[in-house]
């Protein structure tokens, strides 16, 4: 790497663009501002070229090749007539040290666009008052357009539609998104695979089996090799871990949380082969799929910066958040309870589009409800929460203990203790449908019917 790689994250974040864009060549054509995107002009100059060899017709072209390719010959070919070092720099693309989406270095370098644009601007805006050309008032007028420019450009930014569709088509052949399923072969076949920036909510009144029912999806997700993030508003770390030494070991709950959690070593009741289960658990690989953080009473700025560390850092594909009524609003919030989970909703929402991740969302019905008609989605729009998330979600969906179910005679309670619906109220490109399972408080189990 040559000498000017070095000490700049934008330098990093551009060339390693530029090495992504090598093996997905395609993506290139749904760049429309370059010349904003790069700050280095020696990989402008590089991008470029890049471009027109892309858009070339009818000729070879070792680049669209991929990387099987003359790296005699490229260089040559990239370097003629330039007096800037690309030859260095193309052998040095040919083997980048990581690999990384295309589509997630674009998103890194339009922040990173946007950082300059305002530290231009601003220093622009101070010179102006220093020397004398407007005044403190007006200099902070023009300071707050440049902001507001700034955040009109990127809501509401332009695109070619002809690039549009040329990435939506080629895409599904250069870099095919992640298939992530729930792992319920009845549930996936009505909601589909999780779509990327779409948001899932699952609702449930309390102790109707909703942080079971996460645990067991995530359970599903991170065994199939996908990396899941969890965000707990509510339990600590050490009760989701106990979930899953359950869940893995066959060990009951109970026994974990009063042998694991609460009892000094050396005083377990703990039969011999229950230990060993245990221990065994604590090795299972795929469990290392799955990053816990614990928020209790974190404020909404913190879970979109969550968000951002678990996919970022740990590279996580799907990310659930349990629950939505825990964020923590702080005084200074002057909106209703109904307009900030809202608020909340869209920022969420807004950061797992930016992200690239589809979204799962838990709630808790109200305690209204206990003892009335199982409810539905539509027959809850007039509730605190459930306005904005029954119109916003992209699926949504109501689960049911028929156990915990006042309404329920006791015998008929305990013939129906194993029984957990997932009733699917909302589904955009599905049908609504009401989905029976097997449940296993003890172990935090749920298993098709």
């Amino acid at each position: 790497m040559t000498k000017k790689l070095t000490g700049d994250i934008t330098w990093k974040t551009e060339f390693y663009f530029l090495a992504s864009l090598i093996r997905i060549p395609r993506y290139i054509n749904s760049i429309d501002t370059p010349h904003k995107l790069f700050a280095n002009k020696d990989l402008l100059s590089l991008f470029r070229m890049m471009e027109q060899s892309v858009n070339r017709r009818g000729k070879h072209d070792p680049l669209i090749d991929g990387l099987i390719y003359d790296e005699v010959e490229c260089t040559a070919e990239y370097s003629r007539n330039n007096t800037l070092d690309l030859a260095g720099i193309w052998k040095d693309l040919v083997h980048p040290t990581i690999k990384a989406s295309p589509e997630r270095l674009h998103h890194l370098l339009e922040h990173y666009s946007a950082l300059r644009f305002l530290e231009d601007k601003f220093t622009s805006r101070m010179s102006e008052l220093e020397h004398g050309t407007y005044g403190p008032e007006e200099t902070v007028s023009h300071i707050q357009s440049d902001f507001v420019g700034l955040h009109m450009s990127d809501q509401y930014e332009c695109s070619s539609i002809r690039k549009m569709m040329h990435t939506m088509w080629h895409e599904r052949f250069d870099n095919p998104p992640a298939t992530i399923l729930t792992g319920f072969p009845k549930m996936d076949a009505v909601i589909g695979a999780l779509v990327p920036g779409c948001t899932y909510l699952w609702s449930a009144r309390t102790s109707h089996g909703k942080s079971s029912w996460v645990a067991q999806v995530v359970n599903n997700q991170a065994k199939a090799g996908n990396r899941v993030g969890i965000i707990s508003l509510e339990d600590s770390k050490s009760v989701w871990a106990s979930r899953w030494m359950s869940k893995v070991s066959g060990v009951p709950l109970g026994k974990i949380r009063d042998n694991v959690l609460t009892t000094p070593a050396g005083s377990s009741n703990l039969k011999p082969n229950e230990e060993e289960a245990i221990e065994a658990s604590t090795e299972t690989d795929y469990l290392d799929n799955i990053y816990i953080t614990d928020a209790k009473g974190g404020k909404l700025s913190d879970i979109l910066r969550i968000m951002n560390d678990q996919v970022v850092r740990q590279g996580c594909q799907v990310i659930w958040i349990d629950y939505l009524q825990a964020i923590y609003a702080d005084a200074r919030n002057t909106r209703s309870r109904r307009d900030w989970l809202e608020y909340c909703w869209a920022m969420m929402e807004k950061e797992a589009d930016r992200l690239s991740i589809p979204l799962m969302l838990t709630a808790q019905l109200n305690r209204e409800w206990e003892g009335q008609q199982l409810p539905t989605m539509p027959a809850l729009r007039n509730t605190e929460w459930m306005g904005a998330a029954e119109q916003k979600c992209y699926v949504g969906a109501v689960i049911y203990r028929p156990y915990r179910d006042p309404r329920i005679s006791n015998q008929e309670k305990l013939l129906r203790f194993s029984e957990l619906s997932i009733n699917v109220e909302k589904c955009k490109q599905g049908e609504n449908v009401a989905i029976q399972y097997k449940f296993d408080p003890s172990q935090c189990l749920i298993t098709e019917r």
